[in-house]
């Protein structure tokens, strides 16, 4: 073998070895991205699935809120559930926007690190909250959803009233 033959051997094992590398990135490209865009969809779609059953129930709130506005006791709690149904959608659409800007292959492994702990931290702070949420919007919301559905006017009952009293005393005293 000559040293011409040589080389036309090597550039062609090079141009295989530089084929066979670029399938193999993009096998792994696939792969990762196969991985992890699944995780990310899968909260997309939650996120999705919680904006629209926020949605949902804020039309009903603020047709039971429209209805029963003559009583004030009922209007604060269509009023406090509005806005704990806006809040909640507007959280959901910032986290959407948060996933969807997260970029697996077009911005950098830090960049893509930052991007998740600052939606994680977001999420942490929005699941504190809500916790912290869900007594009070379930004794607003028993009253009106009840009046709304049944026509029953709770405030009316004393024992639903000393349930309540005594329920908010439970958690006041549990906060602190």
């Amino acid at each position: 073998m000559e040293r011409e033959d040589l080389k036309t051997i090597w550039n062609k094992l090079n141009s295989k070895l530089g084929q066979m590398t670029k399938i193999n990135e993009n096998f792994y490209k696939q792969t990762f991205k196969r991985r992890s865009s699944g995780i990310i969809d899968y909260l997309l779609r939650w996120d999705y699935f919680s904006v629209i059953i926020f949605t949902i129930f804020l039309f009903f709130t603020l047709i039971a809120t429209y209805m029963f506005m003559a009583d004030w006791r009922l209007l604060f709690s269509g009023i406090f559930i509005t806005l704990f149904l806006v809040t909640g959608i507007i959280s959901g659409v910032l986290s959407i926007k948060r996933l969807n800007s997260i970029s697996l292959f077009k911005q950098s492994v830090v960049d893509v690190k930052q991007k998740v702990l600052t939606y994680k931290k977001m999420v942490n702070k929005s699941t504190k909250i809500l916790m912290f949420l869900i007594p009070p919007v379930i004794v607003a919301f028993i009253p009106l959803g009840v009046k709304f559905i049944r026509n029953i006017y709770l405030y009316d009952y004393s024992t639903f009233l000393s349930y309540l009293i005594s329920y908010h005393n439970n958690i006041f005293i549990y906060c602190c």
